[in-house]
């Protein structure tokens, strides 16, 4: 299923110009449950980076619960206990990101 309009209006609002297609794109390839809260939940969690998005995406595809949790406003915990652990887990992935590999290190 293509993205929403409304989805595709906030990567455009979260990415670069440059990178909105590549966003568009990876939100294209995600085709579990609840797909638009997903989609959108995703690009809010990625603030804005494409390495995120990916690791969100991937995330959905084992667990969209957790995606869903972390990028929607949950009931089981303060606003402030909430963003402290987007910020956590956000860190974590910027922290673990694929390095690419180098011609020679194989």
């Amino acid at each position: 299923m293509a993205v929403s309009p409304e989805t595709r209006q906030l990567c455009e609002a979260a990415f670069s110009y440059e990178e909105t297609a590549e966003a568009v794109s990876l939100l294209d390839l995600y085709a579990g449950p609840e797909l638009e809260r997903v989609h959108q939940a995703a690009v809010r969690l990625s603030e804005g980076r494409i390495g995120r998005l990916r690791k969100w995406l991937d995330e959905a595809e084992r667990d969209p619960a957790t995606v869903l949790w972390f990028g929607e406003s949950p009931s089981d915990v303060s606003p402030s206990t909430h963003a402290l652990g987007v910020e956590f887990i956000n860190s974590f992935l910027d922290k673990h990101q694929t390095a690419p590999v180098e011609s020679g290190d194989e």
